[in-house]
């Protein structure tokens, strides 16, 4: 405090000459018109610059609230088109159970808290475990299309198989002529896989959308799973050779859709009675 003293006594000339400087700026734009406004103006513009600085700043930091609260209006979103759908399909059929299990997906939002895309096989961490009715076997989808089934889930959280697993094959329908085929990914770009079992005889070409078939418990039909890019067949070749880009970038994930089906266990309880 002594120090702080002996400061301002040893400085009180310029002091008093800067306190002077304020009180003449003051009394010049207190009493003239001119230069009134315009520091107003230009104090209002400042103010407005800082504040804008600071809503941007306080927005930044919300962002991660923000981001859950759009995740959890698209799940519910997603089970609501699920629903309409259902309608859709049970006028134009004229009866109420046709394709009553899709009004049975339940969409839940989670956070990807781990991902792998570079091994041989891949796998994601999911922030949602048993406290959130996530089981082994619900399927997982992004915002562009699917990702992966559940592996195995704690209190907590969920393991996922990521697509980029070469255990993974998923029944798919080439949108374009209908035809059902297999998607597997080959183990090299996590961009691309590999299209199975699709006849020479069928029609294909780049830029064909692939989805899922639903013909599983797992995938809920029509979820976007790739683009055409490549496609080739050899002479004494039963099926195509094709790669397609996936729909989902496994590089970004940072929120995804689990999706429960009621009827699951049910079709596959039945299923399993007709193996050998």
């Amino acid at each position: 405090m002594l120090r702080l003293f002996q400061f301002v006594v040893r400085y009180q000339a310029f002091f008093l000459f800067l306190l002077l400087e304020v009180l003449c700026a003051w009394l010049i734009i207190r009493n003239n018109r001119y230069q009134n406004a315009a520091f107003f103006n230009s104090s209002n513009k400042i103010a407005g610059t800082v504040l804008n600085l600071n809503q941007n700043i306080t927005s930044y930091f919300d962002l991660r609230q923000v981001n859950d609260q759009l995740m959890d209006e698209n799940a519910n979103l997603q089970s609501e088109l699920a629903r309409l759908k259902n309608r859709l399909v049970q006028q134009d059929q004229g009866s109420s159970r046709e394709l009553n299990r899709i009004n049975n997906y339940s969409f839940t939002t989670a956070k990807v808290v781990n991902n792998s895309t570079r091994r041989a096989a891949n796998y994601l961490t999911i922030d949602k475990g048993t406290d959130d009715n996530i089981k082994p076997g619900m399927s997982v989808i992004g915002n562009e299309g699917i990702v992966g089934k559940i592996k195995a889930s704690s209190v907590n959280f969920s393991t996922v198989i990521s697509l980029l697993h070469p255990d993974v094959l998923t029944s798919c329908v080439l949108v374009k002529s209908n035809t059902v085929c297999t998607v597997k990914w080959d183990g090299r770009d996590p961009r691309k896989a590999r299209v199975l079992y699709v006849p020479r005889h069928v029609q294909v070409a780049v830029g064909d959308s692939v989805v899922t078939s639903g013909f599983n418990a797992v995938f809920p039909s029509d979820i976007p799973v790739g683009v055409v890019t490549e496609l080739d067949i050899k002479p004494e070749s039963t099926f195509y050779d094709i790669e397609i880009n996936f729909a989902s970038k496994f590089e970004q994930l940072s929120y995804v859709f689990v999706i429960g089906n009621q009827l699951k266990i049910e079709k596959d309880s039945l299923e399993n009675n007709l193996q050998p």
